[in-house]
């Protein structure tokens, strides 16, 4: 077995500098020692950060809260019994045909058919292509009124015109369902123009609800049509 030998030159330059590695050597080690150091301290401070920003949010959500001019009980079930109605636990056909009536009534363009869906439809939301006739002002009234005046949310992806039938026009139209806990908790945000909102929502719209909207079903009571188009 060959044995390791340091040649003279060697152990001499080493010997000669010994005191420059040890010294080059320590200050290695110490400079190791001090970036783990440091990295376990922005890891600390970091963490503590991120309590403090949690706490920070909660207090001004508090603070929020203690700030805001609540509606009475009464107004506040009339707020939901809306925006169930607008987004309905589960959906409601009954609800979407009224609305298009409503719609149609109220801004004078004539709904003449619809066809769902399904292939782009969900379990929260219904997509439909509504049909229907009118002129300028009659449509600009529609498009004005549709999100929220028929007691449904509705959004709209694409409108078609009928070249051939100027006064034909079809929509597409997406109303939405959710299931939706209202009970209220520490990480909701609530401020005060949460309620503002509501009240602006509630000017464009109107709704006549009785006792039985305040269960948790999907059930609305409609006026009765004779026809919806």
């Amino acid at each position: 077995m060959k044995q390791f030998r340091i040649k003279p030159y060697l152990y001499q330059l080493i010997k000669e500098n010994i005191l420059y590695i040890v010294f080059s050597f320590g200050f290695l080690v110490l400079i190791i020692f001090l970036v783990q150091s440091s990295i376990s301290k922005i890891l600390v401070l970091n963490q503590k950060y991120q309590i403090t920003k949690g706490e920070v949010k909660e207090l001004r959500t508090r603070f929020n809260l203690l700030n805001t001019i609540v509606p009475s009980t009464e107004e506040l079930e009339t707020d939901i019994k809306i925006l169930n109605a607008l987004v309905p636990n589960a959906e409601d056909y009954f609800s979407i045909i009224y609305a298009l009536d409503k719609l149609s009534q109220d801004t004078g363009f004539i709904i003449t058919s619809y066809n769902v869906n399904m292939r782009t439809s969900t379990s929260n939301k219904l997509k439909l292509t509504v049909s229907g006739i009118g002129d300028t002002t009659k449509f600009i009234n529609f498009l004005n009124q549709y999100n929220f005046s028929g007691g449904r949310l509705i959004t709209s992806d694409k409108i078609e015109l009928n070249s051939k039938t100027s006064s034909q026009i079809k929509i597409d139209l997406t109303f939405y369902n959710k299931k939706v806990n209202t009970s209220f908790n520490q990480n909701i945000a609530i401020n005060q123009k949460v309620f503002e909102d509501i009240t602006a929502l509630k000017s464009r719209i109107n709704f006549i609800f009785d006792d039985q909207l305040a269960s948790d079903s999907a059930d609305i009571s409609y006026p009765t049509k004779n026809s919806l188009f």
